[in-house]
């Protein structure tokens, strides 16, 4: 088993890995079949993808978290948005980390690119790291 992600861990300005996901015929159906699949309402589902996205490299490459972990804030800007059959791949990077209060605090950066390195967004995690 691999040991827990702890605060110390992490050192600010350092990639933590990458993940890469197909916006597939499956994964578009899915998200339909949650949010419906109105022609006027494609913009939104497309940044709310970007979201989903963003968080699913998050969960696969920042493993094992210890519990107890408090999502705190977040930010994202959006650039572009992706499109069926692309292939998403995100970036993730420790930007920054503090003791704050007595918590220790990271920030993260995600940021996805479709395979023609086209920028899709840019998100940024605060979170209060429980080891």
């Amino acid at each position: 088993m691999t040991d827990v992600l702890t605060y110390d861990s992490f050192t600010p300005g350092t990639e933590l890995g990458d993940w890469q996901e197909p916006v597939d015929a499956g994964l578009i159906a899915t998200w339909d079949s949650l949010f419906g699949a109105s022609e006027q309402d494609q913009p939104a589902r497309q940044t709310g993808l970007c979201i989903a996205l963003m968080m699913r490299a998050f969960l696969k490459v920042v493993t094992p978290r210890p519990p107890g972990n408090i999502h705190a804030r977040q930010l994202m800007t959006i650039e572009n948005l992706p499109q069926a059959g692309d292939s998403v791949h995100s970036k993730i990077r420790c930007i920054d980390k503090q003791i704050k209060r007595g918590r220790r605090y990271l920030d993260l950066e995600v940021t996805g690119y479709d395979a023609n390195q086209r920028p899709l967004y840019v998100g940024r995690m605060s979170l209060i790291w429980a080891q």
